[in-house]
């Protein structure tokens, strides 16, 4: 009776991949967050592959890895294939808009993850939840695309790179704070100086020891240790989503929205220094990225310690756009470049299409194009994706997911890492 619920469920979800292709057979890649399959709602398990590049076997394995950490500490974990992400404004952007779409994790606990591989866009994008960033911080999920994932991609091992990430996620999930640590996530260390470093440029980083800021105001921070991120007098900064530690001049580079800043010498706030000033001392490819919209510029002053400072005399701090558009000038070092695509044929289920895609730097003459082939639609990928052998009733597991019924209402913004291939 269970066998025959489970193969009842694999054939709606293999309907519901057949009926957009009979619907749509000549339109594009292009999907929105919406038109996803929900693989906990059709099937209980944790993987859908619309780009269908991942074995039966793969899928077997992801979810009785997946379902046995989720069982074992209510972490969930979703891996999604998509042929691209478009219309979306970035993989990125794509990718946390169907996290908190999906409501990946516990409600309260946010302890979710969202494994997502674009193969049109050549991009991976790991997601984190709130709850989890403690444990997995963006420097670390920088270092596992970029040392267990992306070099299999470059090879076309799309199911060795796979099971390795997920792998490595399971791994550092399976910690007993995966299960208990608050929506509040702990400090993060990053480097800063010049040049900017970021914690996607630093896949080796590793945060060590770091504390909660005590009930008396002290908060414990260290410099990160590893990678090359030990900079000749360099700074260092504890990083959490509501305030960050920052020495009192320097240069950090961060992504997402804007924080609240404290003083590394005497844990005081600081003030924010006016724009003008900011503007003056800004490169021309800096100036260039902040016209583009690619990267914002802040400067944040301590009144205590900023008199006996012989530099600027206040940190500087650069928020990166999350968006795809952007890329980093070889010439200027700055996110000066444009990213284009264009597609000069389309694929079709019968035939492959074909993709110009152009790199133009906005402050130097760097400039390159080049033309990929977009592989034809595939009509077999989502029916065979779910015929794994053993049924998938046995992947069910833990509250929030009996019967099928969708992630356990978790939320993200925007945590994580990506990388290309």
């Amino acid at each position: 009776m269970k066998l025959v619920g489970t193969q009842q469920k694999r054939l709606v979800k293999a309907s519901s991949f057949a009926i957009a292709f009979v619907l749509f057979p000549l339109a594009s890649l292009a999907i929105e967050v919406k038109d996803v399959p929900n693989p906990r709602q059709i099937d209980g398990t944790w993987v859908t592959d619309q780009a269908g590049i991942l074995s039966n076997e793969t899928e077997t394995q992801l979810n009785q890895m997946i379902a046995q950490l989720e069982r074992k500490n209510g972490t969930e974990i979703a891996v999604v294939t998509v042929p691209e992400t478009a219309p979306a404004a970035s993989p990125r952007e794509f990718t946390t808009k169907l996290f908190n779409y999906w409501g990946i994790g516990k409600k309260g606990k946010d302890n979710g993850v969202l494994f997502l591989i674009s193969k049109g866009d050549r991009r991976v994008e790991i997601e984190t939840g709130y709850g989890i960033e403690a444990i997995l911080p963006d420097a670390k999920v920088g270092n596992i695309i970029n040392t267990q994932i992306t070099p299999q991609y470059k090879k076309g091992d799309f199911n060795s790179g796979t099971l390795a990430g997920t792998k490595a996620l399971v791994v550092a999930l399976e910690t007993p704070q995966a299960s208990s640590v608050s929506k509040e996530p702990t400090p993060t260390a990053i480097a800063s100086g010049k040049p900017y470093t970021t914690l996607d440029d630093q896949p080796s980083a590793r945060s060590q020891n770091l504390q909660q800021p005590t009930e008396d105001g002290n908060v414990p921070w260290l410099l990160l240790v590893g990678g090359g991120l030990v900079l000749a007098g360099g700074t260092a900064a504890c990083v959490k989503r509501s305030r960050v530690l920052i020495e009192p001049e320097g240069h950090s580079r961060l992504r997402g929205s804007s924080r609240l800043f404290l003083c590394a010498n005497c844990n005081k706030p600081m003030n924010k220094v006016e724009d003008t000033i900011i503007q003056s001392t800004l490169s021309k490819p800096e100036k260039v990225a902040q016209k583009l919209g690619s990267v914002r510029f802040e400067g944040w002053k301590c009144p205590e310690c900023s008199q006996q400072l012989t530099g600027l005399g206040f940190h500087t701090v650069a928020y990166e756009s999350h968006s795809a558009h952007f890329r980093n000038c070889p010439t200027c070092q700055e996110l000066t470049v444009t990213h284009a695509r264009k597609t000069l044929k389309r694929p079709t289920h019968y035939s492959s299409g074909t993709r110009l895609i152009s790199d133009k730097c906005h402050c130097c003459d760097y400039y390159i194009e080049w033309e990929e082939t977009i592989p034809r639609l595939s009509t077999s990928s989502s029916s065979r994706s779910w015929s794994s052998g053993s049924g998938s009733g046995s992947f069910s597991s833990g509250a929030g997911s009996s019967g099928g019924g969708g992630f356990g209402g978790g939320s993200s913004g925007g945590g994580g890492a990506g990388g290309g291939w």
